[in-house]
This record gives C-alpha cells, structure tokens and sequence, in this order.
C-alpha cells in the first residue's frame, strides 16, 4: 500500500488494515451490550504527509489514535508502524 508523489514511491509510515475495536463482552455486562467502536477502517499515511481524523462525537476517533499509539489494543486487525 505504498503511496506516490511525482512518480517515487513513498515509505508508508503508518498502515491500518481492517481494524476493529469491541468494548465489552457478551455475558459480561448485565444487558449483555457490546459497543462496536471501529469497524473495518482501513488507511495509510506516507513520510511526509498530514492526515486529519473528522467525525461527530463518539465515532471512534480517540479510541483510533489510542490504538495506532499503543495506548490500547485493537479487537480485529492490524496496525503497522515502520
């Protein structure tokens, strides 16, 4: 998934490859819920470029940069940082 400019492959520095993020587990909870927070988001960002992450409030956004950063860990998928 490696992206160009002018013709020259860029290095992909981030890779996000069907991520998905469940909190909470069936039987757990007292009514059961699982709250999907990512589901199947995928992207990749090159050296050098600026990737801004928009939605509404409580579309997952945080909970997608705590994932690339670590922070936490991702249900489904991959996450690349080269």
């Amino acid at each position: 998934m490696a992206a160009q400019h002018a013709g020259q492959p860029m290095q992909t520095v981030v890779e996000v490859r069907n991520v998905g993020k469940r909190y909470g587990i069936e039987g757990r909870k007292r009514d059961g819920s699982v709250t999907q927070a990512l589901d199947h988001v995928s992207f990749a960002v090159a050296a050098g470029e600026f990737t801004g992450i928009m939605g509404p409030s409580g579309s997952g956004k945080t909970t997608l940069l705590n994932c690339i950063s670590t922070i936490d860990s991702v249900s489904t998928g991959h996450i690349y940082l080269h």
